[in-house]
Order: C-alpha cells, then structure tokens, then sequence
C-alpha cells in the first residue's frame, strides 16, 4: 500500500508537471497574424492591410478599425516578420540614414525630425556615421542595399571628393536622398537655402542700424560658406550698403569649439581694426562662445557688436542675451526628403517632380541684435 501511495503522487506530480508545461508553451505560442485579425473581428486582408500595408487601394479601412487592429496587436503583443515578408517580395519599410558626425548637435535634431516623419509614413530608420571616409560610405551602400531597405538618405556633407565616389555607387533606379549639394547628376537633394538665410541675417542687421556688418565662417573653401559669402555680398550689395571683403572671416578649422586664440583673433581683426558693429557666425555654438568672449573683453552685446548664429540650437535661448539665429526647419526638410524617397520608391526610380527641393530658412530674432 505505501509503495502505490508513492507511484500515485509520482503520477500526480509528472501530471501537474506536464500540465504546467502545456500551459506554459501555450502562453509562449508566437502570434499570427490571423490570430489579431480574429482579436479584433476583421479580415486576415484587412489586418495585413493595416500592419503591413498590404491590399492597396483595394483594401479600405476605417480609422476606428484601424485603431482597433493595432490594439489587438498591441494586446497580442504581434510583431511582423519583416524578413520573412521580404523573401516573399514585401517592402522591408526600412530606410538607411548616413550621416557625419560633424555639427552633432544640428544632426541630431535633423536626424530626430527624419525619424519621426519617417513613422508617421510607416518606415523605421537604419542609421551608419561617417565622417570624411569615403570607404565607410561606399561599405553603407553596400550594407543597406544588402539587407534590402527601400532607399537611403545621406546626411554627410558631400565633399568634393566624394563624387566620383558617390557617382559609381549610384545609378538612375537607385533610391537616394542627399541632404546638401546635388552631388550626383540625376541623384534627388533637399537643401536649405543657406544665402537666403544669409540675406535676411544682413537685412535685419542694416534694419537696426548696423551698417559695418562682419561674417566668420569655419573654412572659406567649404560649401556652405561659399552659400553664406554669397548671400552675404547679394544683401550688401542690394541695400547699397559698402563692401569691405576684409570683413568675411575665415578661421580655416573645423567645425569644433573654437578656441580662446582663435575667437580673439576674429575679434581684434573685426572688431577691434575694422570697426565691424555686428557679426554673422557660422554656427549657434560658435556664436555662443563669441558672446562669451566679446563680454570677456569689455565688449556690449548688442551694444557693441550685435551677434547672429545658424542653426537655432537651444543653448542659443540660454545664453545671456539670448541669440537671434537662423532655422533651418528640420522638420520641412525631413517632410521633403520623405516625399522624394517615397515617389522614388513608389515610381521604382526617379521621381516624378523635380529631384531638388529648397527649404527657406526662417530668422529668429532674440535680445543678441
């Protein structure tokens, strides 16, 4: 009798051991996409419709079954396999992003734009980090086109250097945004209109009675420095005001923190010999530091000098006075780069409308003018 008691409880226990088991595989069983589509009382069409886009515009979906197909995944805890979807033809609804490591504070809120525009489009972002490496762009490429996203956007600065480059590893079908300069013939670009930034930066300034405008840009041969000489000399010129060509500054560095040296030879060139009354800098970080230092020196601003930055950072709101700068609308250019790819991605090539798009700055102006 005691050794059946002890086989009985041994039974019960492999039972409840099985039990837990079962009901343990069945908490772990992966979601289908049929399962949400039963979750929330639709079509196995219309869910996939909804999740991964599927149908067209053969398939409609009211907004309040939409928000129920997503809760019921959401409950379900469904996640799309994208890998298996794109063996299968689907789009991989990812886009690359390359970009430079320079001006990190600007990239980022570019970067922070793109990504949002991107979901609200339905995309996810893969993002790789250059910085004057041509081989790393061309390893990018080929990564991103490998794992098969649907386009790709380029953030880097396209030097000089980098077109041949960039001209062998695009072709017309391929499916590619620049952020800048058209580097490539037929490739598509957003760009900011630097000069006309640079334009409404001299015109406010001549507005306030500055008539001795300086510019101080990093490096004179770098592209957006030739846009801002430009639209400097433009605005001058239309407001008749005199050119003194001595007073565009070219610290001939990168884009890091200028130093105490540097700040001050601006300074004593500008400033202190050419009478300059206001100065443009090339970036709100730059900007700062020069605020910074002009009060070092016993210098008012305005008073003195009156100070413009670029990019609307916003270390620029805390800085004593706060910094009139230029925006460069991140979101507008995030806005247009998505048009782009997605015509690209929908026409399989080129796009349909013009491959250029120009974003028009806006000036914000703060106590520094």
């Amino acid at each position: 009798m005691h050794g059946w008691t002890r086989r009985r409880c041994w039974l019960d226990e492999l039972r409840g051991t099985k039990q837990t088991l079962m009901k343990h595989r069945e908490k772990k069983a992966v979601p289908r996409l049929i399962d949400v589509a039963s979750e929330a009382g639709v079509s196995r069409m219309a869910a996939a419709h909804v999740i991964n886009g599927t149908g067209g515009d053969t398939v409609r979906v009211s907004e309040p079954t939409r928000r129920r197909i997503l809760e019921a995944a959401r409950r379900l805890n469904y996640h799309p396999n994208r890998i298996a979807q794109q063996l299968r033809g689907a789009s991989s609804r990812m886009l690359g992003v390359i970009y430079d490591t320079a001006s990190t504070a600007v990239m980022w809120a570019r970067l922070t734009a793109l990504d949002r525009e991107a979901v609200r489009c339905g995309y996810r972002l893969m993002i790789g980090q250059v910085h004057s490496d041509p081989e790393g762009i061309e390893e990018y490429f080929a990564d991103f086109f490998g794992r098969g996203l649907d386009g790709i956007v380029c953030l880097f600065d396209p030097l000089r250097s980098y077109d041949v480059t960039l001209q062998t590893l695009i072709d017309r079908t391929a499916r590619v945004v620049f952020f800048g300069r058209r580097t490539v013939e037929h490739a598509a670009c957003v760009r900011v209109d630097t000069a006309d930034g640079m334009r409404q930066s001299v015109g406010h300034l001549i507005d306030r009675g500055r008539q001795r405008p300086g510019l101080v840009v990093w490096n004179a041969e770098d592209q957006r420095s030739v846009y801002r000489r430009e639209g400097f000399l433009a605005e001058l010129e239309a407001r008749k005001v005199p050119i003194d060509a001595r007073r565009i500054w070219a610290a001939d560095t990168g884009p890091e923190d200028p130093s105490q040296e540097t700040l001050d030879r601006a300074i004593d060139e500008l400033v202190v010999q050419l009478g300059a009354d206001s100065l443009i800098i090339d970036d709100d970080v730059w900007a700062v530091r020069f605020i910074q230092r002009l009060k070092d020196r016993g210098f008012s601003v305005p008073g003195d000098v009156a100070v413009i930055g670029y990019d609307n950072l916003e270390m620029g709101t805390v800085v004593d006075p706060a910094l009139t700068t230029v925006d460069q609308d991140h979101e507008a250019c995030a806005r247009a780069i998505l048009e782009l790819l997605l015509e690209m991605i929908n026409g399989g090539g080129e796009p349909s409308s013009p491959g250029e798009r120009v974003i028009k700055p806006k000036l914000i102006v703060r106590q520094s003018t």
